[in-house]
């Protein structure tokens, strides 16, 4: 996963990367509260909804789905607490409920998203990875091969013949047996 961030990104999720999951779910935790303080003091006609994703977002990828649920959870409770208290009137429960649960569902498909993402970037750095070693292994011929038509050895870079299996066994990693 580290292979696909940007440079100047690496830095902080390998900081974060060698974290405890409780120092990580606590920071998660921390800034939810933190915006839901801020929802509070800019008042219920500010909507702080979207900010409720980057604690969601950071604990599902530095710790797992689970803890992303169960921080989306949070939040709403975060968001109705900050609403209600900042001086949100009820309306109609059936809109107040409903909203919250489009909220809910908004952040859970952020979560299972981004695990998702998460794990096809791990994927794919492990087949980059396993592509690489692959490589590593591979010694390929190329170009034309003077070849006798009559002995079947092949003309050296030195100018001269070699059986082709004493050839091939020098240039590749190949091995013959005549069986």
């Amino acid at each position: 996963v580290r292979n696909a961030i940007p440079m100047n990104m690496k830095k902080y999720f390998e900081y974060f990367s060698k974290k405890s999951k409780f120092f990580l779910i606590t920071s998660a935790l921390g800034l939810d509260l933190f915006i839901g303080a801020a929802g509070y003091l800019s008042g219920y006609k500010v909507h702080m909804d979207i900010f409720y994703l980057v604690p969601i977002s950071f604990v599902v990828w530095f710790v797992g789905k689970r803890a992303g649920i169960a921080l989306s959870f949070v939040s709403i409770a975060t968001r109705t607490a900050s609403r209600f208290i900042g001086g949100k009137v009820l309306h109609s429960y059936f809109t107040t409920s409903w909203n919250t649960a489009i909220h809910l569902a908004f952040f859970l498909v952020i979560t299972l998203l981004l695990t998702r993402l998460k794990d096809y970037m791990q994927e794919r750095t492990n087949l980059i990875s396993e592509l690489r070693t692959a490589l590593n292994q591979v010694k390929e011929l190329s170009g034309i091969l003077p070849i006798c038509a009559s002995c079947k050895k092949i003309r050296n870079d030195k100018g001269y013949w070699q059986h082709v299996e004493e050839y091939l066994s020098k240039h590749t990693n190949a091995e013959f047996s005549h069986g």
